[in-house]
């Protein structure tokens, strides 16, 4: 887990945009966008090139034209130009998409929040936290000694980690964002998903989100050392992944907890003082969007399969890892942990027979853009256990 990361724009965009009733389809982070617009260069200065005039005409593919294009160099013959990321695209510079986005300037690097929802394509922009003013500088000798004080004395008093904006001990902040552009759902004739998000105008013209997926490599250490040390004789490795550092959340019994915490017996095992920061304000359906979450339970009671393997996660602080054979799911720690001189490599806590699994797989979660996978267990005591991929 990257704590540092960001918290999820699936996430904001519900808490900070959507209004009561108003459902949110999908949000994404962006920051640099380009023009593939009839009679408009890149950066939106009018031209009579033939290219010009046919980018958006296309109509088809904007996509590949971004990435051959419109990422770094061009017309402007800057090789330092960042890729673009959303496109504009219309049949001319009075089109919708363009004139909805004509208070921004293209080719910059600015974060911003785009967001569907049931009822608008909005555009939004980070409000920053106003600056407290800083304390005039003292002028004697005296008063610079005591405000040399002052200042070390609050580095002393504040040991706390920090993971990027975030805060040990404290929930990670909902950041304010206010919109800046909204087109209402009456004037979007399409949206079209593939390798790129499309959303078009009712005059043709529109934006082009292009996506890249998270890559998810399998773990070729873990799968040997597994294979290896933990599998019995007559078993095949299903899946193993490597230990995921987080809080559990999740929703058992009808009660949401997040973070979970284990509420059965637990190994002998020490562990250091937590010093993560906190999870943001509950979301269920968003729980991917916080960088502190590695795992999302939902369970009919505290005595389901997965709220076993959840119990060892919550519990272990990133120590122990998910193993699945074709016999067995279950929680894997070194040994090393328990035994100064460890006679295996692996010690298993709650096993579970494959017969109560339903299913294992691979699904994304959250409505947030590039949508992020999961890996899913599923119990036949209706039980079910998430544990991020990337």
């Amino acid at each position: 887990m990257i704590f540092a990361d960001p918290l999820g724009p699936g996430h904001v965009a519900r808490q900070r945009l959507c209004r009561p009733g108003e459902s949110l389809v999908w949000a994404t982070y962006r920051r640099t966008f380009y023009y593939a617009v009839d009679g408009l260069d890149r950066l939106g200065a009018p031209v009579r090139s033939v290219f010009a005039r046919g980018a958006s005409a296309v109509g088809r593919g904007v996509g590949e034209l971004a990435l051959t294009v419109v990422g770094g160099g061009g017309d402007s013959g800057d090789d330092k130009a960042p890729d673009a990321d959303h496109l504009v695209f219309g049949p001319s510079g009075e089109s919708l998409a363009v004139r909805a986005v004509s208070g921004f300037d293209p080719g910059g690097r600015r974060n911003r929040l785009w967001a569907l929802t049931s009822e608008r394509l909005v555009l939004a922009v980070r409000v920053e936290a106003a600056e407290v003013p800083a304390e005039p500088a003292p002028k004697s000798l005296l008063g610079k000694a005591i405000g040399f004080g002052k200042e070390v004395g609050k580095i002393l008093a504040d040991n706390r980690r920090k993971f990027g904006e975030h805060v040990e001990g404290e929930p990670v902040a909902v950041p304010d964002f206010r919109v800046a552009v909204e087109i209402p759902r009456n004037q979007i004739a399409d949206v079209q998903s593939g390798k790129t998000l499309r959303v078009v105008l009712v005059d043709g013209s529109g934006l082009e989100f292009l996506l890249e997926a998270p890559a998810v490599a399998q773990d070729e250490v873990v799968t040997r050392e597994l294979a290896k040390f933990w599998l019995r004789g007559d078993e095949r490795l299903v899946l193993g992944l490597p230990p995921i550092v987080g809080y559990v959340g999740g929703i058992v019994g009808g009660s949401l907890r997040v973070p979970w915490t284990a509420v059965s017996a637990m190994p002998p095992l020490e562990l250091d003082k937590l010093r993560w920061p906190l999870p943001a304000p509950p979301s269920p359906r968003d729980w991917i969007d916080d960088p502190t979450l590695g795992y999302w339970v939902e369970a009919p009671s505290t005595s389901s399969s997965a709220v076993r393997l959840a119990d060892h996660f919550a519990f272990s602080r990133g120590n122990a890892r998910l193993a699945a054979s074709d016999q067995r799911v279950a929680v894997v720690y070194p040994t090393r942990l328990f035994e100064a001189k460890p006679a295996g490599v692996f010690t298993t806590f709650a096993e579970i027979p494959r017969s109560a699994v339903r299913s294992l797989e691979t699904v994304h979660v959250g409505q947030s853009l590039p949508a992020r996978p999961v890996v899913r267990l599923t119990f036949t005591d209706g039980s079910r256990l998430d544990l991020r991929q990337s």
